[in-house]
């Protein structure tokens, strides 16, 4: 998923030569790797299994090729999860896994049927149940469950509440006789609901024991996705890879867990693992709404949903599960005022009001940032509505100290120009002029005397009291930290998508602002392997050389390579910055408005998700021939950098 951190893993098949239950008894070297969007293959050095799992939406089919031994096993582990292996748990034991229970019958041939759940902790996220519910196509000739005292052979079922430590290991074994390249196949689904539904999926999505076909059903699935957008001909190949393989990135997450998360019913839209809205809401969601603007409803309509649920939508949701802290803003505003503004069909009148509520709840009750694992307090009184930001000494409830007080403060006055604008249409007049005059709140932050080189005024750190602590703009600041989250300052100063004309002001006028943003790009001080950067070569739109985002965005495109993207990949953030740059327009989402820029290809066509298409020609492109020099948009002619 590309998002930095680990999640899930709960349940890990190891197939084996003998038996070793220890928590890395029984590693083995991956040997001769087969990736695709469709399967995975693999050989387990140690013991000359060759491995291939062909995954459904709820449940994966695996082929185990076994040499010939008397003594071949397949264990399934309950308590390795990948969180417990990153050291990602935050329980005070740092153990993942509690409440575990298995049971294992055999069906009317003699083959094994493995049932269980756990509750695990760790990871990005929450803690969150999972069930699963197996099926082995071969009779075992002995079995039983494990854990750290050992074998319990021929026993069907087991319960632990807890485990005595992080190391010990809990599940199931199987073991068989083989012969020589034997093939044992084994079907697993997984639930957040119930090991019933496990099972249900599980009968729907892999009816038959046909592992190849699935990878057929799964190729073709993939080959409509990444059809939604075409390269025309006389781009390279590697161009090709590159950009399909963004493609595939960005259609990964989040995913569609409707009638698969306990407290919501079954025909009630859930979008989960959306890891971090603080990354998806740039570049993701906007890409969705040209190409998927199902999964867009089903995203707001799932809002509207755990707003009801929890009193609040929460950028992160994994699991099933809000997760308290914040990295940012309140970002699910501007997803939802992205759509609107973009006029996504499907929702009516009365859908946009309950979605508005979303963002009125936010607006008035959530401004204050949060980074504690508290549950977030409702408190309209709280320094951003009454000082105007968020203080450097601002002390959240149950912290000991303040951080990203500024760049909250910088998302806060942006979800604030999405409320606005939404206010205009579905809340009252004075809602709409409140949110308003709160989305300057950036100036507050504003200090002119702060210095850095020959550049002068920046976003800085201001106290309670009104004064401004010491900062230095080219200082990074990493993930949960005071001042800013995973930027410099220098480059949250460009961030002020809802008001950029007064942003050049600030900085000096129009020539000042050129050259303090050609510098923070090219020393990195803006730095493109994060989201914070993702607007900034776009602002030079709003200036009188707007071939300068052409330069800057050769130069970044570059970035991205057959290795990966600059950066983490962020749920797919990262690769549509680089699909909207490629195709030569890109969006300020939360508005109603792209940027344009020379594209990488001399034609692509975008097949919309609300039927026709979307093509793109740019004539004479070369390495040398990149510049715009005329658009023409519907075949009308079009004479600015931007348009709606």
């Amino acid at each position: 998923s590309g998002t930095g951190w680990g999640k899930y893993g709960e349940f890990l098949l190891s197939p084996q030569l003998g038996l070793a239950t220890g928590f890395e008894e029984h590693d083995a070297q991956a040997q001769d790797e087969e990736v695709s969007c469709c399967a995975y293959a693999v050989t387990l050095e140690r013991y000359g299994i060759r491995c291939r799992v062909v995954p459904a939406e709820h449940a994966a089919i695996y082929r185990f090729s076994y040499p010939a031994c008397e003594d071949a096993s397949l264990l399934l582990d309950m308590a390795h999860s990948i969180p417990l292996m990153a050291r990602l748990v935050n329980t005070p034991s740092g153990i993942s896994a509690s409440d575990l229970s298995m049971r294992m019958t055999m069906d009317e041939d003699g083959y094994p049927e493995v049932q269980g759940s756990g509750f695990y902790a760790g990871g990005f996220g929450g803690a969150h149940a999972l069930h699963f519910a197996m099926q082995v196509r071969k009779r075992p000739k002995a079995y039983g469950w494990y854990d750290g005292d050992g074998l319990h052979a021929g026993e069907t079922a087991f319960h632990r509440e807890q485990l005595r430590s992080r190391t010990e290991s809990v599940g199931a074994y199987l073991r068989f006789s083989t012969t020589d390249r034997e093939d044992i196949m084994v079907r697993i689904g997984v639930s957040f609901l119930s090991e019933e539904k496990a099972a249900e999926d599980l009968r729907r999505e892999i009816p038959a024991w046909d592992d190849e076909a699935l990878a057929q059903e799964n190729r073709a699935i993939w080959n409509r996705e990444l059809a939604r957008i075409r390269l025309g001909e006389g781009v390279a190949e590697t161009q090709k890879k590159v950009f399909y393989t963004a493609m595939y990135h960005a259609l990964c997450m989040p995913r569609d867990r409707t009638g698969d998360l306990p407290g919501y019913g079954p025909e009630v839209p859930m979008m989960d693992d959306h890891y971090a809205t603080w990354d998806t809401w740039r570049t993701l969601y906007p890409l969705y709404v040209l190409i998927r603007p199902d999964l867009v409803r089903r995203t707001i309509r799932s809002y509207i949903a755990r707003l009801a649920r929890s009193g609040y939508v929460r950028d992160a949701f994994v699991g099933g599960v809000e997760m308290n802290p914040q990295q940012g803003g309140d970002d699910v505003d501007n997803v939802i005022c992205d759509a609107y503004v973009k006029g996504l069909p499907g929702l009516d009148r009365e859908e946009w009001e309950q979605v508005y509520r979303v963002v009125k709840n936010h607006a008035d009750h959530f401004r204050a940032g949060w980074y504690c694992e508290m549950p977030p307090a409702a408190d309209p009184d709280s320094p951003y509505h009454t000082l105007g930001y968020i203080p450097e000494d601002y002390r959240i409830p149950g912290t000991e100290k303040g951080l990203m007080a500024c760049s909250y403060t910088l998302e806060a006055a942006y979800n604030d120009a999405c409320a606005a604008r939404m206010a205009r249409d579905l809340g009252t007049a004075e809602d709409a002029q409140r949110y308003a005059r709160r989305s300057e709140n950036w100036k507050n932050l504003w200090n002119p005397d702060c210095a850095a080189g020959d550049f002068r005024g920046f976003i800085c750190p201001r106290r309670s009291d009104g004064s401004w602590a010491d900062y230095d703009p080219t200082a990074y600041c990493a993930s949960w930290v005071p001042h800013f989250y995973e930027a410099t300052g220098f480059n949250y100063s460009f961030f002020v998508p809802q008001d950029v004309p007064g942003l050049i002001a600030a900085c000096g006028g129009e020539e000042a602002f050129i050259e303090r943003l050609m510098y923070g790009i090219r020393t990195g001080l803006v730095d493109y392997g994060n989201e914070p950067a993702f607007l900034a070569s776009y602002l030079f739109a709003y200036t009188k050389k707007p071939w300068l985002i052409a330069d800057c965005v050769r130069e970044l495109r570059a970035r991205f390579t057959l290795e990966g993207p600059p950066g983490n990949d962020d749920s797919g953030a990262m690769s549509s910055w680089y699909i909207f740059s490629s195709l030569g327009f890109f969006p300020s989402a939360g508005q109603d408005l792209y940027f344009l820029t020379a594209p990488a290809y001399p034609h692509a066509k975008i097949c919309l998700g609300g039927g026709g298409e979307l093509e793109i020609t740019a004539e004479n492109l070369s390495e040398k021939n990149r510049y715009i020099q005329r658009v023409r948009i519907n075949g009308r002619a079009w004479n600015s950098a931007m348009f709606p």
